[in-house]
């Protein structure tokens, strides 16, 4: 098999606010689409619904992942700043109901998402939503490898590991997630050409630079184990794993923010949960 190239990017969503801390729509603020990004430094930025999104170029290492990552949110604070808004890491939000009757507000998803254990499409209740005023922020995390379909369970076992990796301990930093109730359910995911978008986590892997080099340093120690097991047509070290927790068990832990038996898992397997704390 040829040496696979590792990629990593990113759409990641911030919610804006006013001087008083009242959420603020970006619509015709921020600029940018999905079909037009706005190019800055690192990447893009674009108006999501009522959100700012941040797209970074994909990054082969944790230091421009970093780098990329912080070039782009601070393109976006320069342009909000100008409107005397700020951004604030935030995963659910409730909006005043003036906010939400522009067109773009009512628009969710381009695409529809999947669930890697039922192989299911996510239903999302958007009309709840509409309601009650509410949006989401996700980290969506874009993994490219340069032959995505080595094996026929590639994008499968990649998505899995995302879960085992990050979905799981990020489980503990975000505790019971109300986003949760609509999207990044456990093995969330869309599948793309360069590979998959794993769109389980929220935007909660912003808070600082050591989150976010923490990411790339998971997707970088799944994606050698896989690498490694598949191509024998063997399992990789996650899946094992979780079918050891039972993959209901699992997919319970990290929908309903079980932060207890989150954190048993971890430590039990040797792994690493990061700090909300400033780098």
């Amino acid at each position: 098999m040829p040496k696979q190239i590792l990629t990593v990017g990113h759409d990641a969503e911030l919610f804006l606010y006013d001087e008083d801390n009242n959420a603020y729509p970006s619509v015709g603020l921020v600029g940018g689409s999905k079909a037009c990004p706005r190019e800055v430094n690192g990447g893009a930025v674009q108006e999501d619904n009522v959100m700012a999104e941040l797209n970074i170029e994909p990054a082969l290492t944790a230091k421009q992942f970093v780098k990329r990552t912080n070039d782009v949110m601070e393109s976006l604070r320069t342009i909000i700043k100008s409107h005397s808004l700020h951004y604030k890491i935030m995963d659910f939000q409730k909006f005043e109901p003036e906010f939400l009757k522009s067109e773009q507000a009512k628009q969710f998803g381009c695409d529809p998402d999947y669930n890697i254990y039922s192989l299911q499409q996510n239903v999302v209740n958007t009309k709840l939503l509409h309601k009650d005023n509410i949006r989401t922020a996700g980290g969506h995390i874009h993994v490219g490898l340069t032959e995505p379909n080595f094996h026929p369970m590639a994008r499968s076992s990649l998505v899995k590991g995302c879960d085992w990796y990050i979905g799981l301990p990020l489980t503990v930093l975000e505790g019971t997630s109300q986003r949760k109730s609509f999207y990044g359910q456990a093995g969330s995911f869309r599948q793309k050409e360069y590979g998959i978008e794993y769109r389980t986590p929220s935007n909660i892997w912003l808070s600082n630079d050591n989150i976010k080099a923490w990411v790339f340093e998971q997707i970088k120690a799944m994606t050698f184990d896989v690498l490694h097991y598949l191509p024998n047509n063997e399992q990789p070290t996650h899946e094992r794993r979780i079918a050891d927790v039972g993959e209901d068990n699992f997919q319970d832990i990290i929908n309903c923010g079980l932060v207890d038996d989150a954190w048993d898992l971890c430590e039990n397997y040797g792994m690493h949960v990061p700090t909300l704390g400033t780098s």
